[in-house]
């Protein structure tokens, strides 16, 4: 692409799409063109709070605007997918939200659809912080050795009847993909796989998932089915192994850890806050068994989380590369998902198949 700058439009203008509207007014090298959204009222305060050229009442006007060069759909799960067909069709970028999909073949409708065009997704927003590159340096200097195992445990514990229920989307599976596990389990493989260079490849997943306890059911709005809390193991080739798990209004103390262990070393992350922290890796030692190492220690801008995705899509676009998460990482990560959900339904382990899809 030969122009300097990249005209955005974005549909989509509640919390998400707002910290987009954002980015995109920092980001020198684009212009907010146009914002669009299914309410008019949202899409008009969107548009002249962060200055946006144009406002349009829905998605479809703001899709046949030629001078749009990408657009971000900050818009539900279940209807994204056909929006992103229609604007790859209309000879659009598209930047995905998350959950990126509800299955996997979705993904493929895009890569189908993709052609010569810049497709990515947000998942990649925690490998934006910078203690995430240089987790990713020391790993690929292969101080780790041979990777065997990655792990994710965050729990996060009930605090007390919310203020303000969830909104029904987030926590219905048929508009949302899922719950918990959708909505923050695809940030995780997110970073644990992009960490590890890609190259792990998952062929079966054993997984079991919750709804909220009795005594806090009414939390959630009624007709409410996502899951609050999911565990799996998934057996990779290469003998590698995933542990994880994931809770939200849990009966137990807050964790969040997130690991990633080898053959002669591991490394200790936390990917996500407080913006202070310390990363500390371990190697082992002959002699005395293993030894530490801090590979990165200091406090970290957390505005990447919320602009970092943005910025490199649209960087992308201007240098020709593909982004930090594109099609074929977004198809891994979403066969993992599919598996995981599958296998909870089912109560009993799926394989993963590598043309997609799952198998019990």
């Amino acid at each position: 692409m030969s122009k300097e700058k990249v005209r955005v439009g974005i549909i989509g203008c509640g919390v998400i799409g707002k910290q987009h509207l954002k980015a995109a007014r920092e980001a020198e090298w684009v212009e907010l063109a146009a914002v669009a959204d299914a309410n008019p009222e949202a899409a008009r305060g969107a548009a002249e709070q962060f200055g946006a050229e144009r406002m349009y009442k829905d998605a479809s006007a703001l899709l046949a605007d030629s001078s749009i060069d990408a657009v971000v759909l900050a818009i539900p799960t279940n209807i994204r997918t056909e929006m992103a067909l229609r604007a790859l069709d209309a000879g659009k970028h598209v930047l995905l939200e998350k959950p990126l999909a509800i299955r996997s073949d979705e993904i493929q409708q895009l890569m189908a659809a993709k052609k010569e065009l810049t497709v990515g997704f947000c998942s990649s927003r925690f490998r934006f912080l910078e203690h995430a590159e240089a987790a990713r340096k020391w790993i690929a200097e292969g101080r780790l050795g041979a990777v065997r195992v990655l792990r994710c445990r965050v729990n996060e514990p009930a605090t007390g009847r919310p203020e303000v229920a969830p909104p029904a989307w987030r926590v219905n599976t048929a508009i949302n993909g899922g719950g918990i596990v959708a909505n923050w389990g695809i940030y995780d493989f997110d970073y644990l796989l992009g960490l590890t260079g890609w190259n792990l490849q998952p062929e079966w997943i054993t997984a079991r998932m919750w709804g909220l306890a009795d005594p806090i059911a009414d939390y959630f709005p009624e007709g409410a089915d996502s899951e609050v809390y999911g565990t799996a193991y998934i057996q990779c080739k290469n003998n590698v192994s995933i542990t994880y798990e994931r809770g939200e209004f849990m009966a137990a103390p807050r964790e969040r850890s997130w690991q990633i262990i080898g053959s002669e070393g591991s490394i200790s992350l936390h990917m996500t806050w407080p913006s202070q922290k310390t990363i500390v890796a371990t190697t082992l030692n002959a002699e005395t068994g293993i030894d530490s190492h801090t590979v990165w220690e200091g406090d970290e801008d957390s505005s990447w989380v919320d602009k970092g995705a943005l910025f490199d899509f649209t960087r992308a676009i201007l240098e020709g590369r593909e982004p930090a998460t594109a099609l074929p990482q977004a198809l891994q990560l979403q066969r993992i998902m599919d598996g995981l959900y599958a296998s909870a339904r089912a109560q009993k382990p799926v394989r993963i198949e590598e043309e997609g899809g799952e198998r019990a």
